[in-house]
């Protein structure tokens, strides 16, 4: 069996606020960037404590990048 990923969206997720607001306390207490990632993990192990760590860490990841990191390309 070949695991092909989810293709359920993070952003949908009722656990995707929770993870934005964890991201964005940790950032406003001048935490490091690492625990502001691991503040939005555990916003959503909480919602979700069914499913694993590394599965979980994928899903807050892409929802803190889809909303925090934008790409800028110089010509």
């Amino acid at each position: 069996m070949v695991w092909r990923g989810s293709t359920i969206d993070p952003m949908t997720d009722s656990a995707a606020s929770a993870v934005l607001h964890a991201f964005e306390e940790a950032r406003d207490a001048g935490l490091p960037s690492v625990d502001c990632y691991r503040a939005g993990v555990d916003a959503w192990r909480r919602t979700h404590p069914d499913q694993s760590a590394e599965y979980a860490a994928k899903q807050a990841v892409s929802v803190i990048l889809a909303v925090k990191v934008s790409l800028r390309v110089e010509e």
